[in-house]
């Protein structure tokens, strides 16, 4: 979609304000603040929360306008596994070429191309190779080509790019001893700075460089850059920071001139996609450490990172909201601590709102129904993503919108299950979405092991709990101990691909039935009896719910620990669908006539309310007046028969009628403290 909902303040006014211009032509001026001191913007939030479509969409509406880059800071696979990995090379580094190439690429209506001539020979230097190593002369010969291009100092295809490497040997003495490293640096600083830079461009490269810091008196700076960078390790990450100052140096002298003080043309953007990365977080540090120094630049950087805001490394950064940014975060300064953290502002995105859901899915399809931005609300609780998909879906289906009753699971876009696509966008890889697909409906860790030892026997799955739990606190921040999957969305999606997946028996895996009586069996065998319940539940075994629910009622427990048991065992999935078992939820949940048979009034008004809150409480539904109805109706007619509870679920119908209608959890089903509470939030 071109439109993204519910990110305004950040694309037409934050970064606006930063920059010093507007994101789309406009002869309106917008005042540049933070003029002396522009602090970094770091956004986060989970997989599908919009944080590389407000980086995209800044850099295509500033890429011909003003110097901008974007880097994305994911390590390259070669470099993960470590199989590329070369003694001239480093993700850091091939960021910062990145970097360079964005920055440098022409702008409408400049003359000249911004030039970062510290950065470049920086860059140049450390890509130098030990005499006589084959793949270092391949990666620098591929580096500087990327950068000469880039740069706009040479032409892809021209003598000069393409015989990089050989130039440079054609200028080393004749007998090297193998390994020997300095004289390829020299010789590359040498051909370089003879080519591309003027003299006092290159004696402020020299100068630049001999003022940092792992200088040896009468060494070459830029071969001492070099041999740090070789060495890897922490050594490695002092030539990186220093090619980091370079660019932030750069853009001072460029910037940090009468005739731009007095104009104040907008400022270059950097933006660094997936900073979360260890090189990515490193990138970032790096930028900031310099500030932190007290050094002063033009550069705007705005990074995405996933996962939750709070985290150890950040300390001082001001934790912000969307609503606390508009007008430009006037109001920051940076805290005196002196911390690389300091300059940095961290906002979370937020799911959408009501108002962005319905305007979204209204563009799309003007004749939809009322209740499908309910729908679409509920079962994606604001994932930009998944309303992103759904609303393409419906916007590839019109039809769709139309229909009385419309499942969003159901949609398909492109020929594909569209929640299938929003599974594997949320979870891109395969084996952790297929361990996590398999845990979706598992209430807690042991839960998930049990399923992990009956059905992942293979030695490669004995961490695979501990390692989808690892993601989701990376991803979602998830502490809390149950669901085991605890952010509601990527369950819902998640239960419903194992849904799909296990409606039949398969060589591959057992039934849905099948792994709900296997978790049902442990529960009860670890004596969690209301857990074992919304398993027999999701297994269709609804009769024995409602029995064991009636007994509970008449117990001597309290109403508040049965109202909540009631929701934890009503939670439960539905079974695989077939074609008349809405139809026969619906008419158990209304008391349809010749559908109840002759038992007491209790034991009849729980056989309606469990069926009415298991409809209520799908994630792909939104419950409707009639059906808020029947669950009122049904727990005031139990607040006069529960023995100590009358008033508790007198006024509990009430309030499950008004949440339920708006979405929300109510607050009498939310868990108690202990083993076998649920999450609190409506799914």
């Amino acid at each position: 979609m071109s439109r993204l909902y519910g990110r305004d303040v950040l694309l037409d006014d934050l970064v606006p304000r930063l920059v010093g211009c507007r994101r789309k032509e406009e002869h309106e001026d917008v005042d540049q603040v933070h003029r002396d001191d522009p602090p970094a913007l770091l956004l986060t939030g989970p997989h599908g929360s919009g944080r590389t479509a407000v980086l995209d969409k800044l850099y295509r509406s500033y890429r011909t306008r003003i110097p901008v880059a974007e880097v994305d800071c994911a390590p390259a696979r070669a470099f993960a596994s470590g199989e590329a990995l070369v003694a001239n090379t480093s993700p850091g580094a091939d960021f910062l070429i990145d970097a360079a190439r964005g920055l440098c690429a022409p702008v409408t209506g400049e003359r000249k191309r911004l030039q970062l001539p510290r950065l470049w020979t920086g860059l140049v230097a450390v890509c130098a190779w030990r005499f006589g190593d084959a793949k270092e002369q391949d990666a620098a010969q591929d580096r500087v080509r990327r950068l000469l291009t880039g740069g706009g100092l040479a032409d892809e295809g021209s003598t000069a790019v393409a015989n990089w490497v050989r130039d440079v040997n054609a200028d080393l003495p004749n007998v090297l001893d193998r390994e020997e490293l300095k004289p390829v640096v020299d010789a590359s600083v040498k051909l370089f700075t003879e080519r591309y830079l003027p003299k006092k461009q290159a004696d402020g490269v020299q100068s630049f460089y001999a003022g940092r810091p792992g200088v040896r008196q009468g060494e070459s700076p830029l071969f001492a850059l070099s041999r740090a960078f070789h060495q890897g390790d922490d050594l490695r990450g002092v030539a990186e920071a220093t090619l980091a100052a370079a660019l932030l140096e750069d853009l001072r002298a460029r910037y940090d001139t009468r005739w731009m003080r007095f104009n104040r043309p907008p400022r270059p953007l950097l933006l660094l996609d997936n900073a979360q990365s260890a090189p990515g977080a490193l990138l970032l540090n790096q930028l900031l450490t310099h500030r932190a120094k007290g050094a002063r630049d033009p550069l705007v950087v705005v990074a995405a990172a996933r996962g939750s805001t709070r985290h150890r490394s950040r300390p001082d950064a001001a934790e912000l909201t969307l609503e606390q940014v508009t007008g430009g975060a006037a109001d920051w300064r940076r805290p005196e601590t002196g911390t690389p953290s300091a300059g940095l502002i961290t906002v979370e995105l937020p799911p959408l709102r009501r108002d962005d859901i319905v305007a979204m899915l209204s563009d799309a399809a003007p004749s939809l129904r009322g209740e499908l931005p309910r729908v679409v609300r509920r079962f994606t609780q604001g994932s930009p993503l998944g309303c992103g998909l759904l609303t393409e879906a419906v916007q590839a289906h019109p039809d769709s919108a139309a229909t009385p009753g419309l499942d969003v699971g159901a949609l398909r876009l492109d020929g594909q299950s569209v929640t299938r696509q929003i599974a594997a966008r949320l979870v891109p890889d395969p084996e952790l979405r297929r361990n996590l697909t398999l845990f979706s409906v598992a209430h807690d860790n042991a839960a998930a092991r049990a399923l992990a030892a009956e059905y992942l026997s293979a030695d490669p799955d004995r961490m695979a709990v501990e390692t989808a739990r690892a993601h989701l606190r990376a991803e979602y921040g998830a502490r809390a101990p149950r669901p085991f999957v605890t952010d509601p969305f990527l369950r819902a999606v998640l239960v419903l691909e194992l849904r799909r997946q296990r409606a039949q028996s398969t060589p591959s895996g057992p039934t849905w039935y099948g792994l709900h009586q296997l978790l049902h069996d442990y529960h009860e065998s670890a004596g969690q009896p209301i857990d074992a319940l919304h398993h027999a539940l999701a297994g269709g075994n609804a009769g024995h719910v409602v029995t064991c629910l009636y007994d509970l009622f008449a117990s001597s427990d309290t109403a508040e620990h049965w109202l909540r048991d009631l929701w934890h065992v009503a939670s439960a999935p539905h079974p695989p669908p077939r074609a008349d078992w809405a139809a026969d939820c619906w008419d158990k949940a209304s008391g349809r006539s010749g559908t109840e048979p002759a038992e007491d009034d209790v034991l009849r008004s729980i056989r309606r309310l469990l069926h009415a809150v298991w409809m209520a409480a799908d994630p792909l539904t939104a419950p409707d007046e009639k059906l808020c109805d029947r669950i009122r109706f049904d727990l005031e007619l139990l607040s006069g028969r529960h023995a100590t509870g009358a008033g508790t679920l007198f006024d509990a119908a009430q309030e499950w009628h008004d949440a339920l209608r708006e979405l929300r959890t109510p607050s009498f089903a939310l868990p108690a403290l202990g083993p076998e509470g649920s999450q609190g939030e409506l799914h």
